[in-house]
Formats: C-alpha cells, structure tokens, sequence
C-alpha cells in the first residue's frame, strides 16, 4: 500500500464516500423490501411461532439500522478525509510556490 496520495487517486476518498453512500441507500431499500415480506409471511404465523418470528424480525432491523449507521458516519468520514487532502495539497502547493519565489537568481553563472 501507497504511503502517499498520487495525483490519480486525489479523489479516490470522496469518490469511496459517496459510493458507500448509494450503496447504503440500496441495501436500506432492499431491507425494506424484506421487511415487508417478512410481514406478510407473519400472517400465517401465530402463538410462540410468531413471537420468536418478531424478535428475529426486530433483531435484523436493529442490526440494519447499526450497519446504516456505520455506512452513514465513515461515509462522512471518507469525505472528511477528502477535505484533508484537498487542503494539504492546496497548502503544499502554496509552500513550493512561495519557497519558489523567494529563491533569487544565482549570485554568478555556473559557467564562467
């Protein structure tokens, strides 16, 4: 693994952010989907059968909503990381051009 962030990948955070992102949003609709066929599956249930068939139900949902969460906070987290790196090599830029200015012209040629 790269121990710097090259000019080709100067996005890759951002791009990692929003990516998680459209796929959180996915899964979250398709958990729904299940959710609601888990529903009417429910209706043939009843007694103890239905009980256990909720708290399961109840249980995936409380996990889901865990996983979207952790999508959710380093989604924002990549992007943050995108922000870093925009600003630093904004900033490292700045330094070089004014380090570049500043260096006069050599005080005699090289050759003579």
């Amino acid at each position: 693994m790269s121990d710097h962030v090259g000019l080709t990948e100067s996005d890759a955070l951002s791009k990692g952010g929003e990516d998680l992102g459209v796929e959180s949003e996915g899964l979250y609709s398709q958990l729904n989907n299940l959710i609601q066929d888990l529903e009417r599956d429910a209706d043939s249930l009843q007694g103890g059968a239905l009980t256990k068939f909720r708290e399961a139900r109840n249980e995936l949902t409380d996990r889901f909503e865990e996983l979207m969460t952790w999508c959710s906070n380093n989604g924002i987290k990549l992007n943050e990381g995108q922000q870093q790196v925009n600003w630093t090599d904004n900033e490292s830029g700045d330094d070089f051009g004014g380090t570049g200015r500043e260096l006069g012209g050599l005080a005699r040629p090289i050759n003579g």
